[in-house]
């Protein structure tokens, strides 16, 4: 089930890291590089319409038609090496959301230059 959130509703808290989140990192990294739509990916605490210190993935694309799919994508990955009753909130960043996350962290992945 894919959750829309404003913009006023997410505080972005910092990096979320341990040996879970790492793999869970790694996962997502492998499934990324298969494709050409996002730029940069941030495991996040963050702040959601009043919940604190929930999980969260951002996502800064190339291609917004893609989102949906991606995001599904990323849910399945996350429910695969979890809880597949648990969810990963997955939110797609533009200019402003991503110079706001990168205040708390950094991207655990960034796309890499590709030549054909």
């Amino acid at each position: 089930m894919l959750h829309q959130f404003s913009r006023s509703t997410v505080g972005f808290i910092g990096e979320r890291d341990g040996a879970h989140e790492l793999r869970l990192k790694e996962a997502i990294s492998v499934l990324l590089d298969l494709s050409a739509t996002v730029a940069r990916a941030y495991l996040v605490r963050a702040n959601t319409g009043g919940i604190a210190g929930g999980v969260m993935l951002g996502l800064v694309t190339h291609d917004k038609k893609e989102s949906g799919k991606l995001a599904l994508q990323m849910d399945r990955v996350f429910g695969a090496l979890f809880n597949t009753e648990a969810h990963l909130d997955v939110v797609f960043l533009d200019d402003e959301g991503d110079a706001r996350i990168r205040e708390s962290c950094l991207p655990f992945y960034h796309d890499r230059a590709r030549y054909h």
